[in-house]
C-alpha cells in the first residue's frame, strides 16, 4: 500500500506512452501526508465518505516527479499512460494483465480479418458499383503480376543473348 512507502523505498513505474510498455524503477524522494478526499455524490445514502490520497515525489531515470492522488489503501494506481506500483508483486500483476490483454487482441485478430473479408463480400452484394470496382482492381493486380513475370522473362532472355 502506498501509505507504507517511505523515503528511499523503490517504486515501479510502467510507461505505456510508446508502442511497447517500458518498466522503470525509481526511488521515493518524499512522501506527502495523506489527505482526505470526500465523495459528495448525493445519490449515495452513506453521506460523505472520505477517501485518503497522497502524493509521492520520486526519482525515476534521473528525473524527479510527483505521483499525485495515490490511494493510500492501494498498491497500484493507473494514470492511463502510466501505472505506478509500490512492490514487485503488484507490478507483476499489472504486467500479467497487460500481457493477457495483448494476447486477447492477438487471438481476436483472425476473427477480425474474417469479419473484414465478410464485410467486403456484403458490400459487393449490396453495391454493384463496388463489386465492379473490386473486380477491376483484382484484374489490374493480376495483370500487373503477369507483366512483372513477362519483364523478368525478357530480362533473362536479354542476359542470355548478351553472353
Amino acid at each position: 500500500m502506498f501509505q507504507n512507502l517511505r523515503q528511499g523505498a523503490t517504486i515501479y513505474v510502467m510507461d505505456k506512452t510508446e508502442k511497447v510498455p517500458v518498466l522503470k524503477m525509481g526511488q521515493v524522494v518524499n512522501v506527502g501526508a495523506p489527505a482526505p478526499v470526500y465523495n459528495t455524490n448525493p445519490t449515495l445514502m452513506t453521506g460523505f465518505n472520505a477517501k485518503m490520497e497522497m502524493t509521492i515525489r520520486a526519482s525515476v531515470d534521473g528525473a524527479e516527479g510527483d505521483f499525485a492522488h495515490l490511494p493510500c489503501d492501494q498498491g497500484v494506481h493507473d494514470y492511463g499512460s502510466t501505472v505506478v506500483a509500490d512492490s514487485q508483486e503488484a507490478m507483476l500483476a499489472v504486467v500479467d494483465n497487460v500481457e493477457r490483454e495483448a494476447q486477447q487482441r492477438i487471438d481476436n485478430r483472425e476473427n477480425d480479418e474474417k469479419t473484414v473479408a465478410a464485410c467486403g463480400e456484403m458490400k459487393k452484394a449490396l453495391n454493384p458499383n463496388y463489386a465492379k470496382e473490386m473486380a477491376r482492381d483484382e484484374e489490374l493486380k493480376n495483370l500487373s503480376g503477369r507483366l512483372d513475370g513477362i519483364e523478368d522473362s525478357v530480362s533473362q532472355i536479354l542476359k542470355l543473348l548478351n553472353k
